[in-house]
């Protein structure tokens, strides 16, 4: 199975336009930093997960 990465980065793209369109500047900074915010939060989530597991698999 090939991977489009082309094809999800201009979906990606066009829903970002979608909800940008009719933001003023202030807003879609505001609007980048919110998404920028759930990112970081996800990915640190993501690493304690992964630690988690790796300690418990260092004790068994």
């Amino acid at each position: 199975m090939a991977v489009k990465a082309v094809e999800m980065i201009r979906k990606i793209r066009d829903q970002h336009y979608t909800e940008t369109k009719e933001l003023s500047v202030q807003e879609q900074f505001k609007f980048v930093r919110k998404k920028s915010w759930e990112l970081q939060k996800k990915l640190k989530r993501s690493k304690r997960s992964t630690a988690d597991n790796i300690a418990q698999t260092v004790k068994t």
